[in-house]
């Protein structure tokens, strides 16, 4: 996967769900794939830290 940037106007849109055990941790199902991202209000950034197919994406 590539690094890149991308302009995110809502980083809690409606579905995505807050990791229970971390601060600022979320995921969102995006069809067949899950996005597990990080939000740094302060710093007004997105950080993904994983997309994979859902039943990868935790291993």
């Amino acid at each position: 996967m590539k690094r890149g940037r991308l302009r995110v106007r809502h980083p809690r849109p409606h579905g995505c769900v807050k990791l229970t055990g971390y601060d600022n941790r979320w995921r969102i199902r995006i069809g067949d794939y899950r996005v597990v991202y990080e939000i740094h209000d302060a710093e007004l950034r997105v950080l993904v830290i994983r997309a994979a197919h859902r039943k990868d994406v935790y291993d």
